[in-house]
């Protein structure tokens, strides 16, 4: 193997470990319960209470504390901080071998000794490739871990979270805030309606002049010396 392929496997294999990224949540929530969770992404995961950050990836410290009134919950977010300690751990030694195993590159100093040369180069190839997989293990680890976090996060928040209730220091949920409706507005008075004529009651014909000449009709109560005559 020459110098220049035993670099490009090096370099390789550095790209490979040094994978990046960044990100920032942009648009966040307006309308939540007064201890609902949310998730954001600030180069990093992070759990949201509307009281401020409750925990953050990879570890997710403090998530399992705070949801743990929801049993399903805190099975999740201790499950998240298992794996997210893996994970770091497993990220750290493939690095570390990786690093490590450049020495291997050693071995061109030793060209007139071929068999000391491919020894370093290829024991340093093997400690290169023991870092690679360590660090894909780790990463699939790491993403195990976001998942626990959001389930944990979802159970809490159909649980308590969205119904406006929260977890006590012991591990004991809190009584839920009580909300009364407001009064509700008078009605709006009804349109006026006609009353209906009954059809029962007889309607009385007009009443008919008195023929001219004649005298009206007398009251009973009326004295005999008085009488009453028409309009002239």
């Amino acid at each position: 193997m020459s110098a220049r392929h035993a670099f490009m496997v090096v370099g390789l294999s550095a790209l490979a470990l040094a994978g990046c990224g960044s990100g920032l949540t942009v648009v966040e929530p307006r309308v939540l319960a007064p201890n609902e969770l949310t998730l954001r992404y600030d180069n990093e995961f992070q759990v949201h209470s509307p009281q401020g950050i409750v925990a953050t990836g990879v570890r997710y410290r403090g998530l399992a504390e705070y949801v743990a009134c929801v049993p399903d919950a805190e099975r999740h977010a201790l499950a998240a901080e298992s794996a997210g300690d893996t994970a770091i751990g497993l990220t750290i030694a493939g690095i570390t071998l990786g690093v490590g195993g450049m020495g291997g590159l050693a071995g061109l100093a030793y060209q007139r000794d071929p068999d000391l040369m491919w020894g370093l180069l290829l024991g340093g190839i093997g400690v290169e490739v023991i870092g690679l997989v360590m660090t894909a293990v780790g990463r699939a680890t790491k993403i195990d871990a976001h998942g626990h976090a959001v389930d944990a996060v979802n159970y809490y928040n159909d649980a308590v979270g969205s119904l406006g209730g929260r977890c006590g220091p012991r591990g004991a949920e809190m009584p839920q805030p009580e909300y009364i409706d407001p009064p509700a507005p008078p009605a709006a008075p009804g349109p006026i309606r006609p009353v209906p004529v009954q059809p029962e009651v007889p309607i009385l014909p007009p009443a008919l002049p008195e023929p001219e000449g004649t005298t009206p009709r007398q009251p009973e109560d009326l004295p005999p010396e008085r009488i009453i005559l028409d309009n002239p």
